[in-house]
């Protein structure tokens, strides 16, 4: 990851932190499809993946710990969508 992928992810992390909902749909419309794609591979039911997926989106909004994450935030992402995904299977 370069200094500037850097520079420009810890400044969508800012605008997370101060609550502005276009960076939210940002970081949505950026990681929304690749972590669907993740659920689904890992759960294998369409429906299960997306309301999984949404249901992320809806808590890390609602929990606001932006700044507990570091760039590169698609690490973070998938951390935390894998431990979700091993929850739902294994329940």
């Amino acid at each position: 990851m370069s200094a500037n992928e850097i520079k420009e992810e810890k400044k969508l992390l800012n605008a997370l932190e101060q609550r502005n909902i276009k960076a939210f749909m940002r970081l949505y419309k950026d990681y929304g499809e690749d972590l669907l794609i993740f659920a689904y591979s890992h759960l294998q039911d369409p429906k299960l993946a997306i309301r999984t997926v949404d249901q992320f989106f809806e808590n890390l909004w609602s929990d606001a710990t932006f700044t507990d994450i570091d760039p590169p935030i698609h690490k973070f992402l998938l951390s935390q969508m894998t431990k979700i995904c091993e929850q739902r299977t294994t329940h």
